[in-house]
């Protein structure tokens, strides 16, 4: 068994050894609490995830590629029929064609005030606007006005391959279960949140909502948590450079000392030394 601050042979002091594989296993925690699941971070998502009911609001839906051989070609946002939604204005991007439907009418661009709206399509018109590789893109319309009743909005998405396969975003999340393969969107109706937009879709100076994006959010706790684990290194550092110094042995052992014989183990040994000294005299006498 080693002793503390003890060397091992081919091999760091083992009070250093120690050191750093505490360190390994807490850089390893902060790893799995840090970076999301694959398929979690997938998912097809909104930003703000919570809004005020019966009113207006600006809604992100953030859509990643899944496949790196392969590009998202068409989103197209599926609207509850109970939602009864009048307005919907969609944001311009660049390369993508937007439709919005609502029952048997369709108009490219916005729906006029009538039937609900039932579903907003985005196809993108190049194939340098479509979403290729591991990136995303984010479709932005302004909808409302929202249910008063209820507490979510439940948004299935069709998200569109450029070899024409349909992964349905269509199962909706249960409260305190399992999340499933492929969850529809779900935006929360909240009377503490507040509106960030008119009637007519247009932002209110100085309105923004009280949340925070999943994104935000992310980069937030994993700033955190990288922070909290170089303040732990240094102080393990710290502490093994303390150790090392400390002449009193707490770090290691002290260095032995030279004895010095006990004063009546010297005297003795002295009496003894000086009598063989005299025989040995006397016998070398003529």
């Amino acid at each position: 068994m080693h002793e503390p601050g003890q060397t091992r042979q081919g091999g760091p002091p083992v009070r250093v050894a120690r050191a750093f594989r505490a360190a390994g296993l807490v850089l390893a925690a902060a790893a799995v609490v840090a970076v999301p699941a694959g398929p979690a971070y997938g998912h097809v998502s909104v930003d703000p995830v919570r809004v005020a009911p019966g009113g207006y609001t600006t809604l992100t839906f953030r859509v990643p590629n899944e496949r790196p051989d392969l590009s998202t070609v068409e989103v197209r946002v599926v609207l509850p029929a109970n939602a009864s939604v009048q307005s919907a204005v969609v944001h311009k991007l660049p390369g993508w064609h937007c439709v919005v439907e609502r029952g048997s009418i369709t108009r490219a661009g916005s729906a006029p005030v009538g039937q609900p709206v039932s579903a907003i399509t985005w196809t993108a018109q190049t194939e340098d606007a479509a979403i290729d590789g591991e990136q995303f893109q984010e479709f932005r319309v302004s909808l409302g006005p929202l249910p008063e009743r209820g507490d979510r909005i439940v948004f299935k998405v069709l998200q569109t391959y450029s070899d024409r396969q349909v992964v349905p975003w269509i199962e909706e999340p249960e409260d305190g279960a399992e999340e499933p393969a492929n969850p529809a969107v779900v935006l929360r109706l909240d009377r503490r949140a507040g509106a960030n937009v008119d009637e007519h879709g247009m932002p209110i100076d100085g309105a923004g909502p009280a949340w925070q994006s999943p994104g935000t959010a992310l980069a937030v706790g994993v700033a955190a948590l990288v922070v909290a684990v170089a303040a732990l290194l240094l102080a393990l550092l710290d502490r093994i450079r303390t150790g090392r110094r400390r002449p009193d042995g707490e770090g290691g052992p002290t260095p032995a000392e030279p004895s010095e014989p006990a004063p009546d183990a010297a005297a003795s040994a002295a009496t003894t030394t000086s009598a063989a000294t005299t025989t040995s005299a006397e016998d070398a006498a003529p």
